[in-house]
Formats: C-alpha cells, structure tokens, sequence
C-alpha cells in the first residue's frame, strides 16, 4: 500500500530485487529539473512503518526516521551527548528530577510548533505497554505518570529512581520525538517530510525548508530498497544510487577501483556479533558456551568477513568505552581445548542453526566462516539466511543468531545484557551483573564508572552468550557526485545530510 503526503519517524536494523519503482533512470518532469536528489541504496523490510515506534530495527526503517524526527539529545560523531530538540537537561541534586528545556522556534512539518505537549504525548506512547514499544527500555527510568508541563518549552521528569544517565537514553535514536496530527498519525520535526512511502520498496522525502537544524544542500531524497547486499552493490556500480547504506567489506577494493566512487571510512561502534540463548540447550552450560567461543579464529574473520577493516574482539561488548578493557586474556582459538570442555558437558557432535538476515556488511561472512570454524571441533552449524521481515518477527527467540550492536557501553549494558533489555537476545541473567549496573547508572564518577565497567565487560567474557570476535570500520561507497559526507563513530555516515551536496 503507499501512503501518500506522510508526515511523520527511529531505530539501530534493515524486497525489493534490484528494481527501481517508479523508474529510477526517468528524467524529471520540466517544473522540478533544477531539483537535486539524492538516492540511497539500503537493504528493505516489507514491515518498515513511518510512524517511529514500531520494534522493526532494520536499515531502512533507521535510515528514514533519521531525516524525518528529532530526538530530545543525540551522540555527535565522536560519541559525546549534545543537545538537539532540548536545550538543556537539569538534574536535582540527587538525580531523580530533571528539566528539559526546549529549544525556542522548532516547527513541526504541519507548520505548528514544536511543545512541552509533544515530548510528553512521545514519551507517555514509548512507555504504555499496551503499544508494545520494546525500545521503551532504553527510558525505563521515568515515571511516565510523574511527567509534568512547566510551561510550553520546559517539562520536569520525577524518575523511579535516581539515575545520572538521563541525556543518554534520550540521546539514544530510539527515543525520538513526534508530534500528532489530527487524523492520529505522525508528524517530525526533521530535515526531510515523507512524501510517499512503500514498505519494502522506497521512500520519497522532499526538503523541509523550515527545518530548525543545518539543513540537506539537494532538494529531495529517495531511499530505494533491495533485497540484499550484492544488490546494494551492484546499484551503486551502475549509477542506480548514490550512496550505499553498507556494501560488503569483500566488495570494498573491487569498487574503489572506479574512479567514480569515494569512500569514508571511520570508527565504528556498529558492529555483528554472533549470540547464542544461555537459558536452552545446549547453551546453558559454561561448558558449552565456552568452547563455542573457542573454536572461533578472530583474525581469520578479520581478514576474511571484513576484508581487514577491523580489530579483534575479544567476547564482551566493548569499543564504545573510553575506559581501558578489563585484565583478562585475549581469547584465541583452541580446537583441542574446545572438543575437551565438549566432551566433559558431554555435548560432542552438536548440531545448531545459526540464524540471521544479512542486513548487514559482514553478518554472512561472519556466519559462514564460523561454521566452518566450528566444524573443526565437530560441531555442526547451519547457517540460514532469512527476510528481514521474518527474521525480526521472531526476534529474541531464536536461538543462535547473528545479532548487532551499536550503542555506548552504558546503554548497551542495560539493553543488551540486563533481563529486562530489549535487545538481550542472549536472556542473560546475572545477579552480579545486574548489581554493577545498577550502581553504574546512579554514579557520576568516571573512574567508578570505568572500575564498574572492568567488572562488567569480566562478566561478559567468562560468562555471556556473546561471542564478539571483531570491531569493523564503518566504510560508506557513494558516487563522486556527492560531497560532503563526514565520518561517524555510529555508523550514520551515509544518511547524515547536513551540508551534503550532489552536483549531477
């Protein structure tokens, strides 16, 4: 169905084959030629919605909601929490009330302002539990019946419990904020208004020109979708897009041969990482999962599903800290060590399926080359492949995934490793983790933090299901016709706009 003059979108994931609706080589009606567009490629999922609060983590569905909505905060492109939405975010002294003050001026896309009344309708919608909104975790600390309006550009926050980490769950890309038009749908704030949208198949957004912000250098955008990444990359090779949202890191030299195609390569916090359920079998015992963290050979994956754009990891989430890493020994792979602890748990000659949707550069080099790692200590792995859209659908229910990762160490603690997070895809469980993290979000020590953390990522590696075997660079492939695109510690290269250019 396509829903036409939409106004309205979050989210860290993902049929369109390889064709273009619409007719992407067609010229341009006379009145709109001096119009500049931009077109970016990203693999599509048929569940995507314009409305921000679904629980769809695809690409696409990421890569719209960010020309489209706000957030209160945000991490800037070296990962330090600035201000967006909100000017300023105050604690009491003992950091279970806070105000935000909001910036003067902002307007909604139907021209109305932006008010205290849409930030607490967006949160109070995050926070019901009849909308099933599993992101909603990432601000479980507010009391969504203790939100009060101050007046229309300032609203006070009485928490749970206290908690010092209050601008990072609002920075955090799931917590963006909407307003409510009259018909009930949603209405954004940012760069870009939706002026068509098929699920699975594309968007079309134009320039908001009252946009609060730096705003886009082209007129319109349209975000195209595909059915995987080989036909990201050959869309790009053809001239069909203009950038890729993420192509595979073994496509990388291949494509800067054309003199045509730049890259940008930066850090990146983004990352897959394969992760295996501790509450069923075989998994729940150490045993098990100890020796499937063994049969992996970390440096094989970096150079074989990421093309040597990454370092090794080492089992716990852990390259968006600036604290050092905990004193433990860098895992390497032992098969003998491995086939031994299997043997002890009595669990030889296992059989699993690992499951996953590609959506990512490296998820399916990652899972194919730990299948035939792991094939080396007789356990078998079979890797299945599935639609975004299915394999969403089941999240956190599969057994043994590839799963991703994008966050800060503190949020992602929380989401990731807590019982109650939204993205603990693992069920981990553990009293001594919960513990330090409760007494890391009420701290605004950074060496306490650090300490804790040590802890933490200890825990992780000796205990958790995770099995984090390397941090890859981010690396964006567009056409020389676009300029201006920066690097980014999150990822968000190839949908941040502002001061982007295309000259074609």
């Amino acid at each position: 169905m396509v829903v036409t003059k939409l106004s309205g979108r979050v989210a860290i994931r993902l049929l369109a084959a390889a064709v273009f609706i619409g007719g992407v080589a067609a010229a341009a009606a006379p009145a709109e030629a001096a119009e500049k567009e931009l077109m970016l490629g990203v693999i599509g999922n048929s569940k995507d919605m314009v409305q921000p609060y679904t629980s769809t983590d695809s690409a696409s569905a990421a890569s719209l909601y960010r020309q489209v909505y706000d957030g209160l905060a945000t991490f800037d492109a070296k990962g330090a929490v600035v201000m967006r939405l909100a000017e300023a975010m105050t604690p009491n002294a003992t950091l279970d009330v806070w105000t935000v003050k909001l910036r003067p001026n902002v307007k909604r896309h139907d021209g109305k302002p932006f008010t205290a009344d849409d930030v607490i309708e967006s949160v109070k919608y995050m926070m019901d539990e009849k909308n099933n909104y599993i992101y909603s975790s990432r601000i479980n600390f507010v009391d969504p019946n203790k939100i009060k309006k101050i007046d229309d550009l300032t609203i006070e926050f009485t928490l749970k419990r206290p908690y010092g980490l209050f601008p990072n769950g609002f920075a955090d890309p799931a917590s963006k904020m909407r307003g409510l038009a009259a018909d009930g749908s949603s209405i954004g704030t940012g760069p870009f208004v939706v002026d068509s949208f098929t699920p699975g198949q594309e968007a079309r957004l134009s320039k908001f020109n009252d946009y609060w912000g730096d705003k886009p250098g082209f007129d319109k955008l349209r975000i195209i979708s595909f059915r995987d990444q080989q036909a990201v990359t050959n869309a790009l090779r053809g001239g069909q897009i203009d950038i890729a949202y993420s192509v595979p890191y073994t496509d990388v030299p291949g494509l800067t041969k054309d003199p045509k195609l730049k890259t940008v390569v930066s850090d990146n916090i983004l990352y897959p990482f394969l992760a295996f359920r501790v509450d069923t079998e075989p998994f729940k015992d150490k045993r098990v999962r100890e020796a499937f963290k063994l049969v992996a050979d970390r440096q094989q994956m970096v150079d074989n599903a990421f093309g040597s754009q990454a370092t090794i990891g080492n089992d716990f989430l852990g390259n968006s800290t600036a604290c050092p890493p905990p004193p433990v020994a860098q895992r390497t792979q032992d098969i003998a060590k491995a086939k031994q602890l299997l043997a002890e748990a009595s669990k030889s000659n296992i059989k699993v399926e690992l499951v996953t949707d590609g959506a990512y550069a490296g998820m399916m080099e990652l899972a194919q080359l730990y299948a035939q790692q792991a094939a080396q200590a007789g356990i078998s792995v079979k890797v299945r492949r599935l639609d975004p859209a299915a394999f969403l659908n089941r999240w956190r229910e599969w057994p043994f995934v590839v799963s991703l990762q994008g966050d800060v160490y503190e949020t992602a603690a929380q989401s990731a490793l807590n019982p109650n997070g939204s993205e603990n895809v693992t069920h981990f469980d553990d009293a001594e983790f919960n513990a330090l993290t409760n007494r890391l979000v009420v701290t605004s020590d950074v060496a306490e933090q650090c300490k804790l953390i040590a802890q933490m990522q200890a825990i992780e590696y000796d205990r958790s299901g995770d099995i984090v075997a390397a941090f890859p660079k981010n690396i964006t492939v567009y056409r020389d016709t676009v300029s201006g695109l920066k690097p980014d510690l999150f990822g968000r290269t190839p949908v941040t706009y502002a001061g982007v250019t295309v000259n074609k």
